[in-house]
């Protein structure tokens, strides 16, 4: 069965009105006319698909999936295209700036040239994977293609690149091929892309659904008339959520600290005279004072006067005020989590109360697995720099939660510079590797 079809009808039903419409308002967005191929924007196709099927909108700059769908427990990644022509065709599936001299260090031997290319690719899939939490081998490509008059739908599996089965090298100054048997791709030298060939007659493609759109000649009319028709009956609507952007790194160095932070695992070991060092995972998230002061509100309601009811309090350790919530993470997991150290400083998880599924006490290093390890890819006991960082694309991490809900705290990466845009009150970057 089709991802397709594990939606509702009413779901497709809606979502095809959309891109209708979409495609409808088509001469708002050309200078020309007599053009009869209908325009669709890839980010509203993001926002309509979450909207339309419930999904959520996991895309943070230049990830693999834009779109998380779960059926019960299962939980599947979702990557959307859209481009004119239904013929068969390749398409960029994702940039590789930052590994542009690793992979021309292969370009003498074309076996090699595919597998470090096919390799890097997989590692980063894999990465959001464990970021999402996503198997390896349902997740999917939701595909619109656009010709003259109508928009037609296709999925295709999405799967990682057979690394035992390469073949079919063709090299030019300009782009490699490649094939692994499944899907064809190319790479291309001078923007150091990754393009793979779609086409409908290959492995598991399917065409689910071709219709027509009907393009308004005056579209200027049609959405003055319809927001002034709506624009008196519209109540306001209150902001329901409350996001914010924290540094993986120090805001003051505008580095990572080599024993604090996503380094803290480098600090010196608990027990003092032990030669034991301190578990890889064992992380905390670095929150600027400056960040408190901009939103004092956002983890308590005031943490200033959080700080003065713990500094006065007299009681036993074990009851001592604490900031704690849940972490949602973006692969389902909840965990406990925290704001403690001194001037609250550190955003980490622990709880001396509850347990995982292998009966642990969640302690640090449940939010250093996830974060660190298994998305980030550390697997030795190397210093994190903010270059490491950059390399994985990211440097920061987006927070969020209801407005008037403190119990639960949703997080995710977000775009290099995210921080930095967000204390200056400038847009969060969209990441193009």
């Amino acid at each position: 069965m089709s991802v397709w079809e594990r939606y509702l009808p009413e779901q497709r039903e809606e979502y095809i009105k959309f891109l209708q419409v979409y495609g409808a308002l088509t001469n708002l967005f050309r200078q020309k006319k007599g053009d009869l191929v209908p325009y669709l924007d890839s980010k509203f196709q993001e926002t309509v698909y979450a909207r339309a099927f419930n999904g959520q909108n996991v895309d943070i700059g230049n990830t693999p999936h834009d779109i998380l769908s779960v059926f019960g427990n299962e939980r599947i990644g979702i990557g959307l295209k859209t481009w004119m022509n239904s013929k068969p065709s390749f398409q960029k599936v994702m940039q590789l700036k930052r590994y542009q001299q690793e992979i021309n260090d292969y370009r003498d031997n074309f076996e090699d040239l595919a597998y470090k290319i096919s390799e890097i690719r997989n590692e980063r899939i894999i990465s959001d994977h464990e970021r999402l939490g996503l198997s390896n081998d349902k997740n999917i490509y939701h595909y619109v293609t656009r010709d003259k008059g109508h928009f037609t739908i296709n999925e295709c599996a999405y799967p990682l690149i057979d690394l035992n089965n390469l073949k079919d090298f063709c090299n030019t100054k300009t782009a490699f091929t490649w094939s692994d048997g499944n899907k064809d791709y190319k790479y291309t030298f001078g923007d150091s892309q990754i393009w793979q060939k779609f086409d409908v007659e290959k492995y598991k493609t399917l065409l689910l659904k071709k219709f027509d759109v009907k393009i308004i000649d005056d579209p200027f009319s049609f959405l003055l008339k319809a927001y002034l028709d709506i624009i008196e009956k519209q109540e306001e609507v209150k902001e329901e959520f409350v996001e914010v952007y924290l540094p993986l790194y120090s805001y003051r160095s505008k580095e990572v600290e080599e024993k604090s932070g996503l380094n803290a695992w480098r600090a010196a070991p608990k027990t003092k005279n032990s030669d034991t060092p301190r578990p890889l995972n064992e992380v905390y998230i670095p929150i600027p004072r400056d960040f408190h002061k901009k939103h004092p509100d956002f983890f308590t309601r005031d943490i200033f006067e959080f700080e003065k009811v713990k500094k006065a309090f007299s009681g036993k350790r074990n009851y001592k005020p604490e900031v704690r919530f849940y972490l949602q993470l973006p692969n389902g997991k909840k965990i406990p989590s925290l704001v403690t150290q001194d001037r609250m400083k550190g955003l980490q998880s622990g709880s001396n109360t509850e347990y995982d599924e292998n009966g642990k006490r969640y302690g640090q290093s449940a939010l250093g697995q996830w974060l660190l390890i298994d998305v980030l890819g550390l697997k030795e006991r190397k210093k994190v720099t903010r270059e490491w960082l950059h390399k994985k694309g990211t440097d920061s991490v987006r927070l969020w939660r209801k407005k008037n809900d403190y119990s639960i705290i949703n997080i995710d990466f977000a775009p290099i510079g995210a921080f930095e845009a967000f204390m200056n009150d400038e847009p969060i970057p969209d990441d193009d590797d």
